[in-house]
């Protein structure tokens, strides 16, 4: 078997694998398919023509009297046989990258690898970033845990048009990121709920928080003095006798699910200052 019908073979077997990893791990009916930006299929042969060419230039050169002319062409020529063998490690790292979403979970193919993630028991870590200038983007980044307790990484990026197509990199990411985010978010919020009514102490990387106050390893504060909860320059803020405060240095990008954090804290917050006139 050529390493062509190898890849081909692979990519066949992925929707059965994705749709076996979804079943064992009770996601539920699939809701939604993203797939991912794959290399392109042409750029290794131009590669392999431009070797062919620049070693043609190069040796045509070496015969003639401009000899030392042809360092030029065989520089040329060593980056194309470099990156040849980097595309197509590349390329097979890419091969059949898609991002399945069902009712309570998630699937990922990354690095030709099907990972499953359940919402109520998953991690996430969002990191988006805002690139300005000529050319302006953003970048999404959301880490999560799958149900074997590995880490997965989705990425995507979109710029003030629409998506940007990056190879590994999941299409439309302004819709499945908030998707993913609403619905980690219902599922662990009944769970974290039942836990502060317990006395429980919730941990958010470098924030805790219990149905009485919130705070960190430096400071805290009891919820009936907070009067705003915010997220500025990706930071979380309290506003505390009108003035916002950040407990932690800790970014948004840092602390593991974060939408949770931010819909108990408002629910503890308006619970502190009771029903409003």
């Amino acid at each position: 078997m050529t390493g062509q019908d190898s890849r081909t073979d692979d990519l066949g077997r992925l929707p059965t694998a994705v749709d076996e990893a979804a079943a064992r791990a009770g996601l539920g009916a699939r809701r939604a398919v993203y797939p991912g930006a794959q290399s392109q299929s042409g750029s290794v042969g131009c590669a392999a023509a431009a070797v062919v060419v620049l070693g043609g230039i190069a040796l045509a050169l070496s015969l003639t009297a401009a000899a030392a002319m042809a360092v030029l062409p065989l520089g040329l020529l060593l980056l194309c046989l470099i990156g040849i063998p980097l595309e197509r490690s590349t390329a097979r790292k890419n091969s059949g990258v898609r991002l399945d979403l069902y009712d309570r979970g998630l699937t990922a193919v990354v690095k030709g690898r099907v990972h499953a993630v359940r919402y109520e028991s998953t991690s996430v870590l969002q990191n988006t970033v805002r690139h300005t200038g000529v050319g302006g983007y953003t970048s999404y980044e959301y880490t999560l845990t799958d149900v074997a307790g590995g880490k997965v990484v989705l990425r995507g990026r979109a710029d003030g048009v629409g998506e940007v197509a990056e190879p590994g990199k999941f299409t439309n990411p302004r819709e499945w990121g908030p998707a993913v985010q609403d619905a980690v978010t219902r599922a662990r919020l009944p769970a974290a709920i039942a836990a502060l009514a317990s006395d429980g102490r919730l941990e958010f990387g470098r924030l805790w928080l219990t149905r009485h106050e919130v705070g960190s390893a430096r400071e805290s504060a009891r919820w009936h003095e907070i009067q705003e909860v915010k997220v500025f320059d990706g930071v979380i803020r309290l506003k505390v006798a009108g003035r916002w405060r950040a407990l932690t240095s800790a970014a948004v990008s840092t602390t593991p699910n974060v939408f949770v954090f931010l819909a108990l804290a408002e629910r503890l917050r308006e619970h502190a200052h009771g029903p409003t006139a």
